[in-house]
């Protein structure tokens, strides 16, 4: 067996069915090998970072681990803005490069370059990678491989790489290689810390609380406990605030869920956490988009934070911040004994008061603001294609106002999906992720996007029209990098250098683009036309619809560098109850 057909049957026996590729002289025998595996098919991209991309959000939404494989140097380094999305959001990844041959490579030469194209690519990814390895002899494929996969699916995933030199992809393997036996050295995989106690002094403060909240991360999808994580909610009648990545777990409505926190959210939610006094924190590492100015954040609250990766629960010390309880365990094994805890200590009348001041927070802060420009609404727009949408619906968003349109103003059904590359947001990501997101679940799936975003991989416009996947494409176009323009806005006295179509970028006609790439578009200019246009689209089929947005729209409330949660802008006057004793 040639080691290039080893790894496309050993990818095939973890029942991964695609493999996004793009072609190159050091990458012929890896994809000839997965095209001529009868139970994969090899998706050709139109550029590596779409590749990467796409495998992210292959294994997001339907938990499969995403496979690429490139070539050297360009092929390789074009890789790693999507690596670095998988590593940051802990995702689980293959990459696979080719690489010169072994004996073209400058190693010890003191030599920038020896073999054509040669790059070092391990020592670029390491920094964004739980392994990165290139092979020193071709047999190695045969333990390096299930190694690699195994490090990518254990503990706080992520993604992996194993650079290949050119002649190692041919040699013939004369081992008896028995996939069954290597795949035992991959699962079950050693997800959780075998000491683990909620301790009586948490239990104690557990009970004693009287404004207690639960903060919901995407540990808990990464762990399998999302359910377990609202039974607990529900079980001890306590709210909860999400992450982003978490949107979905139970329906938008549903009176303990109260959505997002942080910089981008609904006012009223930052008052709720403000005003804690005990928060506990399920996989969610409580980054600065979630706390804002940390010496702010909920500074009459104890924390309790559950998360796997040890190093997020210590780094709070370097920052000053005292954390009471730190729980290094899987989620999951959390929340099961979590529940195993009597719920009567805490359904008590006790905490009656915090709920009703929940509840009327929320329904004094929590709105959708004034909307006083020509064009589409772009927060009716939101809330309207969710709400209209099919249960069970994947969303791939792009970075920009969009994400905080889709994730804040959405109204979310339980089973929804939100995919994103949200700790490290490149723009361009939901095209590419669109199509993977739609390879992995053989569902439809929506591709939210901005201008700015849609043009960093437009490319993939031909992707999608080749393999007719059910990707329905929203643009909100608003002439401009608006995030951008809103922080020129705050620093730089509205000089909006390379940020809108007065300033050098480029005015686009999206659907006609579109229509040139083959695939059926829409321009509309008002939410009435975009909610006909909604039911009345083929979602069998690709679809881009084009929202006209005023450039002078800015996304709020938002929170200012510097200010603390309940600090959002636009300032509003605060009433003495927004502050419970």
């Amino acid at each position: 067996m040639k080691v290039t057909d080893f790894i496309a049957n050993y990818i095939a026996s973890l029942h991964i069915e695609h493999v996004f590729v793009l072609q190159g002289g050091a990458a012929l025998h890896l994809i000839d090998s997965v095209e001529k595996h009868p139970l994969l098919t090899a998706i050709p991209m139109q550029h590596e970072q779409a590749c990467a991309m796409a495998a992210d959000a292959y294994a997001k939404s339907n938990h499969k681990l995403g496979v690429t494989m490139v070539t050297s140097g360009p092929g390789a380094t074009n890789l790693l803005t999507g690596i670095a999305s998988s590593f940051f959001d802990s995702v689980p990844s293959l990459h696979i490069t080719g690489n010169v041959a072994s004996f073209r490579q400058s190693d010890n030469l003191g030599v920038r370059q020896y073999g054509f194209q040669e790059t070092d690519i391990v020592s670029m990814a390491k920094p964004i990678t739980k392994f990165s390895v290139r092979l020193e002899k071709a047999e190695d494929i045969i333990t390096i491989l299930p190694k690699a996969i195994r490090i990518a699916l254990e503990g706080r995933m992520g993604p992996v790489l194993i650079d290949i030199p050119d002649n190692f992809q041919r040699v013939e393997l004369d081992t008896i290689i028995d996939f069954n036996t290597l795949n035992e050295q991959i699962f079950p995989c050693n997800f959780e810390s075998d000491n683990f106690d909620l301790t009586a002094e948490f239990i104690h403060l557990f009970a004693r609380s009287i404004k207690p909240i639960f903060v919901f991360g995407s540990g808990i999808l990464h762990s399998g406990g999302a359910q377990r994580a609202v039974d607990a909610a529900t079980h001890f009648g306590i709210p909860f605030l999400t992450t982003w990545p978490v949107k979905g777990i139970c329906n938008y409505d549903e009176p303990l869920n109260l959505g997002n926190f942080g910089t981008h959210s609904f006012r009223g939610n930052n008052f709720v956490i403000q005003n804690a006094d005990l928060i506990i924190s399920l996989g969610c590492r409580l980054d600065s988009r979630a706390t804002a100015k940390l010496d702010t954040f909920a500074t009459k609250a104890s924390i309790a934070i559950v998360d796997i990766d040890l190093a997020e629960l210590n780094k709070f010390e370097s920052f000053g911040r005292r954390i009471d309880f730190k729980f290094n365990v899987n989620c999951l094994k959390f929340l099961e004994a979590l529940n195993e805890i009597d719920a009567s200590f805490i359904k008590s009348s006790k905490i009656k008061p915090w709920l009703a001041y929940i509840n009327f927070i929320r329904n004094k802060y929590n709105f959708i603001p004034n909307y006083n420009f020509d064009c589409i609404n772009p927060y009716l727009a939101a809330k309207y294609l969710t709400k209209h949408s099919n249960r069970k619906e994947i969303y791939c968003i792009d970075t920009g106002t969009c994400l905080p349109l889709t994730l804040v103003y959405g109204e979310e059904k339980q089973g929804d999906k939100f995919l994103s590359s949200y700790n490290n947001t490149p723009m361009g990501y939901a095209l590419p992720a669109a199509i993977g997101a739609a390879l992995s679940s053989k569902k439809h799936v929506y591709c939210i996007s901005g201008d700015g975003g849609l043009q960093m991989n437009i490319q993939e416009l031909s992707t999608l029209y080749k393999l007719q996947l059910p990707v329905t494409i929203i643009v909100f176009n608003n002439s401009g990098h608006c995030m951008i323009k809103q922080t020129q806005d705050d620093w730089l006295d509205s000089n909006y250098a390379a940020a809108d179509n007065n300033h050098g970028l480029p005015d686009i006609n999206f659907s006609e683009v579109s229509t040139a790439y083959g695939i059926k578009s829409f321009r509309v200019y008002t939410n009435n036309d975009f909610e006909k246009t909604l039911e009345q689209l083929n979602k069998s089929e690709p679809a881009l619809i084009e929202l006209i947005i005023s450039s002078d729209f800015r996304y709020e409330p938002i929170i200012k560098y510097g200010n603390p949660l309940e600090m959002m802008s636009p300032a509003i006057e605060h009433g003495k109850d927004d502050h419970p004793n």
